[in-house]
């Protein structure tokens, strides 16, 4: 699965590794269509980045493109870190079967230097950038254009619970309105298009705070833990349900971090972690198609 949107797609990308599946979200987060739709071209084409595409701000070199996770204070380690995720990406659009896309924001900057609708910011002067809010046909428009860019893969569109509060509550509402509506109009032109509601389960579903992290905007780990199983109950069968139960055991046994590596227990734990992975791989892993 190749996942790609807002800092959602990050957990969802991490419960969709821990259950067993092989996946990644290598560009970290992308919150607006635009943005997401030039990350998918990123992908198809992997050509790599030159280093006269970044720019210096704050000591750090950044690309308008990529997630400030990507910067960094030398230009040549922040080209590999880019030009890595641009690789990883391109072989997961040749590998994958399914795309998920997580939709952030209807926000969006156009950068005056290009004249493009950037990824971030950067913190660059606010003046350098008109700030606009896309409608909704733009926004079909780009999941349209992906669309046919990714026939004969399995495409989940969902909008992020994540609620940009800095733009106001009303004003995040106009947004994922918005990115709602779009989403439903593509869901019903495409036939390899499935919609599924994170945001409203968020929403509806998970009203208590107890469901957010500490900024109050976030889902907590229990929420996005619910959301996964909302998503599993709804794109898996019975039997993948229960491989990934299974594979799910497995990973937390792994992620098992003890006080003596060098200890008898420990290397027993770790043969009997190979065989479980070993049994489950004979049991539940189907052949690559050539």
């Amino acid at each position: 699965m190749l996942c790609i949107g807002s800092c959602f797609a990050s957990n969802i990308t991490q419960k969709i590794i821990e259950n067993g599946f092989d996946a990644c979200n290598p560009f970290g987060a992308l919150y607006n269509p635009i943005s997401i739709a030039q990350g998918i071209q990123y992908a198809i084409k992997g050509t790599p980045i030159q280093q006269e595409d970044l720019f210096l701000q704050d000591e750090k070199w950044h690309h308008i493109d990529f997630h400030s996770d990507f910067s960094h204070p030398e230009a040549p380690k922040a080209l590999e870190k880019i030009n890595n995720a641009i690789l990883q990406a391109h072989q997961a659009w040749l590998n994958s079967h399914v795309l998920i896309i997580t939709l952030g924001t209807a926000w969006c900057y156009t950068w005056h230097q290009t004249g493009q609708v950037v990824g971030n910011c950067h913190r660059l002067p606010a003046q350098q950038f008109t700030r606009s809010r896309l409608s909704v046909e733009q926004i079909v428009t780009c999941l349209n254009t992906i669309c046919s860019l990714a026939q004969g893969k399995q495409i989940i569109v969902t909008v992020s619970p994540i609620r940009h509060l800095k733009d106001g509550a009303h004003q995040n509402n106009l947004s994922k309105a918005l990115l709602l509506l779009a989403c439903e109009q593509v869901e019903k032109q495409w036939d390899n298009v499935s919609y599924f509601p994170s945001y409203e389960i968020m929403m509806d579903e998970l009203r208590d705070y107890r469901f957010y992290a500490d900024d109050m905007m976030h889902p907590s780990p229990l929420a996005v833990q619910y959301i996964w199983q909302r998503f599993s109950e709804t794109f898996f069968s019975e039997t993948t349900q229960k491989a990934c139960a299974n594979r799910l055991k497995i990973t937390q046994m792994q992620q098992h971090r003890p006080s003596n590596t060098q200890s008898e227990a420990y290397k027993q734990l770790q043969e009997k972690i190979a065989t479980m992975l070993q049994n489950w791989k004979k049991k539940y892993l189907r052949a690559k198609p050539d």
